[in-house]
């Protein structure tokens, strides 16, 4: 049965008060760092002693990581070995770093789709996929793992890999236990019920406080004073009135009553140099500024710079130098030019950076060392920066409360404000963080105040049965085996329980959502979907300063907006109601059949036994899996050059993620162009399949990386892929053309094991040698030593009001 604790303890000691002692191993460690464990972890650390698994629900940077490596600590001295699970292979290698410092170079090794380095340490870092997979295949590693630690759980939401770690907390052997670490969420009892129920005897440990108190806080711009005024969010835990009366006040000027000059309040979005002034002044550096793009992010970082930031002294630039020379040493001169390496170089500098998936892994981690060194005053960054990279600051900055997801731009849900905001406040640093947000015309502050006073982080089930998963459950379990399995899954188990509490909500979601649309209608909206200011649009809602029109024409507009909003927030609950209902009422046992009934129309199963497609399917753990093995099958990937299968496989890989439109698919040659219209086809028949048996429908092919793959695998340079029409001028930017490359290289990895034909297979594994290589290489480079020297932790706290200036002159 699954306990829950929240409650903090006395003060831990090392000498074994409070019934845990900690292993000597982590002893010295702990002391070495001058910790003492707080409640919330004594709590973890004795459950751990019980025989139990954890789950330990708590602030970023809350020292969730210490309960890792107290279970890791345990399991050595009891001669086990230990697998500690990451979402991504970027932290995997920082994991791999930080374990290395604990416990010595020999006894860590890593396995992710990457690297293969000492698979049989005492303690293996990998992707959560790869600790999957091995129980799939019944590895005799899992026989040996007393302990998995499984970080950032709180992934199990993500739409695709989100049912990996389902897989996982099932497939748990009965000798194994778990160290389940998530960021702060609301039914963390509940999720640990549920692995109670799945893999054994779990506690719940939560903990609300922050190591470092958070203090929200509201920016806006006073056009008379010519001012930035700085305000707390929330009041007694409610909205600010005297905020309210801000935006009360610019509702009325904007309906047509327009102020004499001399009088009155003016209130306007900060500027971004403005935003930084102001918090120099304050003392608030560094500060993360979360920018939803990463070409605004970068644009963000070039002006601050032309504007005059400087924040760094000459000792202070020399290291900064150094840490950059370092990370870069394995680029060459060449790519280091098409990277641009010499203006971000002098941004680094001036203390100021951009940090987003855009950026190759060199740049990144010259920017991460940089700022826990204490050289870096600004970095404006993509939310990627808020998961799990340890890189807290005094003052987090969110410039906007939408974001874009793939089909238009949705505001943030409290959970994201919380896991952005979580890097506010420096333990051991600051005595508090703060949190801004900033004055917008188009947002209501009622949204902001929502957020900053909700509680509400419920964590959701994305399980779905998948191709692969399927396969792997008809080789090794019955039909009535892979039904209960489903049937044990956190969606279904949650459903069950909550069935008739959701039915009745739906109703009155249902109602409250009649009521959102009637209330848009009225106003004249719902003609008009991607309208400015709707809650979902193609373009961002606050992309700029809005045009000059008539004074009457704003109100309105303002009003509608945020009908709009509130509509489509209504209606995102009420779908989500409805998924579950769905769940509840057997849907994923529905699924899964649906899904082997398409497998069978395919040919890659015969009723409930596999085909050798099917088998070939098994060993495909990706998300085009189905399209891979059939093109596989129809021998499309046959017969051709290292160049044409990198190439090719690339339309299966290629996604793009861009608010802008798609590049123009190229084609090197005719025998690309023709196998990839039957690719096509391909997938467009399994789409076809999807919709008769009402599965989610696959992600379709991309053909617009095609050029750039084959280009690359033919031996072009990064630089030429630039200065040709070697790609058609529609290679992405650094970052994620390494991206491209390594998820390429995954799969072509996976081809080069499991295509029927000598011939293809030897194809692969050469175009896998052809794209791993100068950059891309670079970029998956693990070495035995870290490219700098220990970097030390500094509070930043000299940064002085820097004299920033705003080049575009502010309107009286």
């Amino acid at each position: 049965m699954s306990e829950t604790h929240t409650q903090n303890q006395p003060a831990f000691s090392v000498e074994g008060g409070n019934g845990a002692t900690l292993p000597p191993l982590l002893a010295d460690h702990v002391a070495a760092r001058g910790i003492t464990p707080d409640g919330f972890q004594v709590e973890a650390f004795e459950a751990l002693q019980r025989g139990s698994s954890v789950l330990v629900s708590a602030p970023t940077s809350g020292g969730k990581t210490l309960v890792a490596e107290y279970a890791i600590a345990r399991a050595l001295e009891a001669g086990q070995r230990a697998a500690y699970t990451t979402p991504t292979k970027a932290l995997s290698n920082q994991k791999l770093r930080d374990l290395r410092s604990w416990l010595g170079i020999d006894r860590v090794g890593l396995l992710t789709g990457d690297n293969v380095i000492r698979p049989n340490a005492d303690v293996v870092v990998m992707t959560t996929e790869v600790l999957r997979n091995m129980m799939y295949a019944s590895s005799p590693h899992v026989a040996e793992f007393g302990i998995a630690v499984l970080d950032e759980i709180h992934y199990l939401q993500d739409p695709y890999r989100g049912a990996v770690w389902e897989e996982v907390i099932i497939g748990t052997p009965p000798h194994m236990r778990l160290v389940c670490l998530s960021a702060t969420v609301s039914n963390a009892a509940e999720l640990a019920a549920w692995i109670d129920v799945a893999a054994g005897r779990c506690e719940a440990v939560v903990s609300a406080a922050r190591p470092v108190p958070l203090e929200d806080r509201f920016l806006l711009y006073e056009r008379h004073s010519r001012r930035v005024i700085d305000l707390p969010t929330l009041q007694d835990g409610r909205a600010n009135p005297e905020i309210e009366r801000w935006e009360e006040r610019a509702r009325s000027r904007s309906g047509g009553h327009r102020r004499k000059r001399s009088g009155g309040t003016r209130p306007a979005r900060p500027r971004r140099s403005e935003i930084v002034e102001h918090l120099a002044a304050d003392g608030k550096l560094p500060a993360i500024v979360f920018v939803f793009s990463r070409q605004g992010c970068d644009d963000a970082a070039r002006t601050l710079v032309a504007d005059g930031a400087a924040f760094l002294d000459a000792a202070e630039q020399h290291r900064v130098c150094q840490i950059a020379a370092a990370h870069t040493a394995a680029l060459g001169s060449g790519d280091l030019d098409a990277l641009g390496y010499e203006d971000w170089l002098d941004g680094l500098q001036a203390g100021v950076a951009a940090h987003h998936a855009g950026l190759v892994p060199a740049f990144k981690e010259t920017i991460e060392d940089c700022f826990t060194a204490g050289l870096l005053a600004v970095v404006f960054a993509t939310e990627t920066l808020a998961l799990g990279i340890n890189m807290p600051a005094r003052s987090v900055v969110i410039s906007q409360l939408s974001r874009f997801r793939g089909e238009g731009f949705t505001m943030l849900t409290p959970g994201e404000y919380t896991q952005l905001t979580g890097r506010a406040g420096r333990r051991g640093i600051d005595d508090v963080g703060y949190a801004y947000t900033l004055w917008h015309p188009h947002t209501a502050f009622a949204e902001t105040a929502r957020l900053a006073a909700s509680d509400d982080y419920e964590l959701e089930s994305s399980f779905r049965p998948t191709y692969n998963m399927v396969a792997n459950l008809i080789a090794s379990r019955t039909h009535s085996e892979a039904i209960e399995l489903v049937r044990s899954s956190f969606a279904q188990w949650r459903a069950d329980r909550r069935i008739d509490e959701w039915l009745a909500a739906l109703e009155v979601e249902r109602r409250a959502l009649r009521e959102a649309r009637a209330r848009v209608r009225s106003m004249g909206g719902g003609r008009s979907p991607n309208r400015p200011g709707s809650g979902r649009h193609r373009g961002p809602p606050h992309g700029g300063r809005r045009q000059r029109g008539r004074p009457g024409d704003r109100r309105p507009d303002r009003a509608l907006a945020e009908a709009e909003q509130q509509a489509e927030r209504v209606g995102a609950r009420v779908g989500r109601m409805k998924e579950r209902i769905k769940i509840a009422k057997g849907g994923l046992a529905r699924q899964l059949d649906a899904t082997n009934q398409v497998l069978n129309e395919f040919g890659c199963a015969d009723g409930w036994s596999l085909t050798p497609s099917g088998e070939c399917l098994r060993s495909v753990f990706h998300e085009a899996d189905l399209l891979t093995v059939l093109a596989l099958r129809d021998g499309l990937f046959d017969g051709l050059t290292p160049a044409q299968m990198a190439g090719l496989v690339s339309v299966l890989t290629y996604e793009h993620r861009s608010s802008q439109p798609p590049p123009a698919p190229r084609f090197p040659d005719d025998e690309c162009r023709e196998r990839t219209g039957l690719i096509f086809e391909l997938a467009a028949e399994i789409s076809e399949a999807e919709r008769r048996h009402s599965l989610v429908l696959s992600r379709p092919p991309d053909a617009a990386f095609l050029a750039t793959a084959h280009a690359w695998a033919a031996g072009a340079t990064y630089v030429e892929l630039w200065r040709s029409d070697l790609a058609g001028g529609d290679a992405p930017a650094g970052g994620d053309f390494v991206r491209q490359m390594r998820q390429l290289i995954d799969l072509v990895d996976r081809i080069a094991d499991v295509a029927p034909t000598a011939g293809t297979r030897r194809a692969a594994a050469a175009a896998r040698a052809a794209l791993d290589r100068d950059v891309v290489a670079a970029a998956a480079r693990v070495s035995d030593e870290p490219p700098v020297g220990p970097v030390e932790v500094h509070t930043g706290g000299g940064f002085s009001p820097t004299a920033v200036t705003t080049r575009i002159r502010r309107l009286r």
